[in-house]
């Protein structure tokens, strides 16, 4: 049997969680919304007792064996307002297959509590079999929490205007297994309103347990991540541009070198150094790229390992921190991010699948 507690309303654009490979099984903390070089996304999620997890491609026989109820595949949980159509569970299950994965989290022991540390606009879970079940809600007023934020109470019973669920609203399923966790959010503004999406779809735990480390030795960094080249197109002031690009927790990373390359000699140039004592990136504005030999080459189309940088970032002498990892032996950073620092416009052509990168246009958030 399969129960399940219905969404509050829709929201508007879905974003991956942050993905890791293994979890000591405590309270994790998860953050999605939108996110910057300065900020984490404001949307806060704290979920127990989570094992490992990891990106799976599900088959459709996978899905009919997880989603065993046509109506829960079938529910609209969202709608395009650009295409002008419903957007359905199996819509979302193909935008994560399309993105790297769904991700799916092992729970080696229970309870697994899953509580909204932030407002939330949904709250929907469902599982398979007699799962004993707490569900406590708790309610903000949606006009209090928008025009009266700091004086916004906190209500047990739902209020008669319209309502958000509030910080501290949680559900706990008793029995350990397979879940697929995702956060929805609008992204858009401050505070945003965002939507969780928990479903339990085995009774197993994880079929490959996390392996001890052998004594003596130091754990494996559990932030390293497996990683996806980018398949999009790029056009750099209209002209393609081979590009080797990555697929990080859903947003595109680029080589920070063959980023400055591709802008050189334009009005959005700039340099990049190294300093090794310090071990720091210097970001030099308005100054013509040195290149360093190996920018714009062809990748091999294989997966990498993903490892964050640890180094810190100067821009014109201030540090600034964005968010980078190392694949490969080179510094990867996220496009929009040096976009944003150096002014340079990007867009997306969904239809045609097209990154475009255009030093004559300012940055547009």
């Amino acid at each position: 049997m399969k129960k399940r507690l219905s969404p509050i309303a829709a929201v508007v654009v879905l974003l991956l969680v942050l993905a890791t490979t293994a979890f000591a099984a405590s309270t994790e903390t998860f953050y999605g919304g939108y996110s910057d070089s300065y900020t984490k996304g404001n949307i806060v999620v704290d979920l127990t007792n989570i094992s490992s997890m990891e990106n799976v491609i599900l088959s459709e026989t996978e899905v009919a064996e997880y989603f065993d109820d046509i109506d829960t595949l079938n529910m609209v949980i969202d709608y395009d307002f650009e295409e002008y159509k419903e957007i359905t569970v199996k819509d979302i299950l193909a935008y994560y297959n399309d993105n790297g994965g769904v991700p799916i989290y092992y729970a080696d022991a229970g309870p697994v509590v899953v509580t909204a540390k932030s407002a939330m606009r949904t709250f929907y879970f469902s599982y398979k079999g007699d799962i004993p079940t707490v569900y406590e809600p708790k309610f903000y007023s949606f006009f209090e929490y928008v025009f009266n934020f700091n004086d916004k109470q906190i209500y047990i019973e739902p209020p008669e205007d319209e309502r958000l669920l509030a910080a501290g609203t949680f559900a706990t399923l008793s029995e350990p297994g397979k879940y697929i966790f995702v956060v929805r959010d609008d992204g858009l503004v401050f505070p945003s309103f965002a939507g969780i999406f928990c479903v339990h779809i085995g009774n197993t735990p994880s079929e490959t347990p996390i392996p001890k480390e052998p004594e003596n030795q130091a754990p494996k960094d559990l932030n390293n991540i497996n990683v996806n080249p980018t398949t999009s197109k790029v056009l750099v002031n209209g002209k393609v541009v081979e590009f080797e690009a990555y697929n990080i927790n859903g947003y595109n990373y680029f080589k920070l070198r063959d980023i400055a390359q591709a802008v050189n000699n334009t009005e959005k140039n700039f340099e990049v150094t190294w300093d090794g004592v310090n071990k720091a990136i210097n970001l030099i504005s308005n100054k013509s790229y040195t290149p360093a030999g190996g920018e714009l080459a062809k990748g091999d189309g294989k997966s990498k390992v993903a490892i964050p940088t640890s180094s810190k970032i100067y821009k014109d002498g201030e540090e600034i921190f964005l968010n980078a990892y190392n694949i490969s032996g080179n510094n990867y950073f996220k496009l929009r991010d040096i976009a944003k620092a150096f002014d340079i416009g990007v867009t997306w052509d969904s239809a045609n699948g097209t990154i475009g990168i255009d030093t004559s246009i300012s940055y547009v958030e």
